[in-house]
């Protein structure tokens, strides 16, 4: 709707009619343009706007059609990540992304334009990731970056559709998660508590919660309920170039309240009167500001690479099965699984945004539940013929 204002002009009616009035949206940025133009009446300023609305939208036709037709894969991308990604997934994960292109992707197609882009082009791309010996899960990981940046292209108008869709590749092998058992979990946690009284209490946290280990490492004190005997996860640690700082949980599902045990509550406070010899004994240099439950010898936040490196010296002295510290989130799973805990509940507690995730994830223990199941369900009909066969010859 055109909008109209008199302004002071050096003519003989002494005015002149402002006519402005919201043009289209920029094609690129998608930013709001107005046209603004000016005559002696209403009516020649409206038509002067027509006009000058009628050229814009002529030119943003030849740019958008020769930016079509010029853009290469490695531009693509980056319009991609910074007008769709950066706002759709986490900066960790985007991260990611961005190492993944400039290393796999860019070198090999980059400077393609994407309209030169076809199926057979991307099969060769997509078998000489696995010629190269990678595994088939990482081409996979390849394979969904590059499926959707262009289909971004192909919303965008770019190309007409996505030459990916006919492109075969290998599909990733389900691996069977590496967990403890609860013999070596145990085994693991006494040399640790010997050894180390920090590593040991983040260890039994990450077993006895699940939670995933930045969720652990930017735990405070005020995040647990030793009353209640809950722990909440509302924040993640991140380090990266610029240092350290908190970033939210994985989703919006990964924000959670998590009931633990008497046995891990126990833990915390055993390491809380620790924590309070430490800052007592670094008391001129010891941050306390951020009230971390894990923290180094001056307060500051455990590096991650520090704990895997003494997670992994525990290992050996342990003498169990050599995990990645993600897996003891897998342990605690698998060992709820098999406790007989509810796949929703488990869901809840690990903060999947959907069942599926933990169903799929934890497939592998779903037999042993299956056989746990059957074997109850025998029990109970067996158990409910007894007693009918009982009332029956009562009655006689």
């Amino acid at each position: 709707m055109a909008y109209f204002q008199k302004v002071p002009a050096k003519n003989k009616q002494g005015y002149k009619w402002k006519c402005t009035e919201d043009g289209p949206r920029d094609p690129i940025t998608g930013k709001r343009r107005q046209v603004t133009r000016r005559a002696d009446t209403k009516k020649e300023a409206q038509q002067k706007v027509n006009k000058a609305m009628e050229e814009l939208k002529r030119k943003d036709k030849l740019e958008v059609d020769e930016d079509t037709l010029n853009i290469t894969v490695s531009d693509l991308f980056k319009r991609w990540f910074e007008l769709i990604m950066k706002r759709k997934i986490k900066e960790t994960t985007l991260r990611e992304y961005n190492n993944a292109v400039n290393f796999r992707i860019i070198p090999v197609l980059g400077n393609y334009k994407v309209i030169q882009l076809t199926p057979i082009l991307l099969q060769k791309f997509i078998n000489d990731l696995s010629d190269e010996g990678l595994s088939s899960r990482y081409v996979e990981y390849i394979n969904t970056i590059l499926y959707g940046c262009l289909e971004t292209a192909r919303k965008w108008k770019i190309i007409n559709s996505n030459p990916l869709i006919d492109v075969e590749r290998p599909r990733p092998r389900r691996s069977e998660q590496k967990t403890w058992s609860l013999n070596e979990m145990n085994q693991f946690l006494e040399v640790a508590k010997i050894y180390d009284l920090r590593t040991f209490a983040i260890v039994s946290t990450a077993l006895k919660t699940g939670a995933r280990r930045g969720e652990i490492l930017a735990l405070q004190w005020s995040d647990i309920n030793f009353e209640e005997q809950t722990i909440k996860i509302e924040k993640t640690l991140i380090y990266d170039k610029d240092g350290y700082r908190f970033g939210t949980p994985k989703s919006e599902a990964s924000n959670r309240v998590i009931k633990v045990g008497e046995s891990l509550i126990k833990d915390l406070k055993e390491w809380k009167v620790q924590q309070t010899k430490i800052k007592m004994a670094f008391r001129n240099s010891y941050n306390d500001e951020l009230n971390l439950v894990f923290t180094t010898k001056l307060g500051k936040p455990v590096f991650p690479r520090s704990l895997t490196s003494d997670f992994n010296k525990i290992i050996k002295l342990a003498n169990v099965t050599k995990i990645r510290f993600h897996d003891l989130r897998h342990t605690h799973a698998t060992i709820c699984l098999e406790s007989g805990m509810p796949l929703k509940e488990l869901q809840v507690r690990l903060g999947h945004s959907s069942i599926k995730t933990t169903g799929d994830v934890y497939a592998h223990v779903t037999e042993k539940m299956a056989e746990k199941s059957v074997d109850l369900f025998e029990k109970y009909i067996t158990k409910y013929k007894l007693a009918r066969y009982v009332v029956k010859m009562w009655s006689m």
